[in-house]
């Protein structure tokens, strides 16, 4: 990881040290199934021959300033199952897995580095 990330992943999680800490759980599954191109935006991207992750924040409000975070995972097959909130289908060979997360537990699910090590997969073809 370089500087330039680092304090871009910074500023992307300033004043939300929960998210943050989320995100870290998050990144450390995704770099225990291999290397991976991250990009910060509107939302943290990872990808290899193309994209397979993107980290966000949403319903950022008053009472909850941190935002939930969300990971949305781009696999080659359906895999509905828990974590998982929501499956879309998005083309003929690719479904869009959102999983919330809302705590370091949750984060730390196998299930859900079940689903990242397929996305990574897909990323890489």
């Amino acid at each position: 990881m370089n500087d330039s990330a680092d304090a871009a992943i910074e500023t992307f999680f300033a004043g939300k040290p929960h998210s943050l800490e989320i995100f870290t759980v998050l990144r450390e599954l995704i770099a225990a199934t291999g290397p991976a191109e991250l990009s910060v935006a509107s939302q943290i991207t990872f990808g290899l021959a193309r994209k397979f992750a993107w980290v966000s924040l949403y319903n950022i409000t008053g009472r909850n300033p941190e935002g939930t975070v969300q990971i949305m995972l781009a696999i080659d097959e359906e895999m509905a199952r828990p974590p998982v909130y929501r499956v879309n289908q998005v083309g003929r060979s690719r479904w869009n897995h959102l999983v919330v997360v809302h705590s370091v537990a949750e984060a730390g699910d196998p299930e859900l580095a079940v689903l990242i090590a397929a996305a990574y997969r897909f990323g890489a073809k």
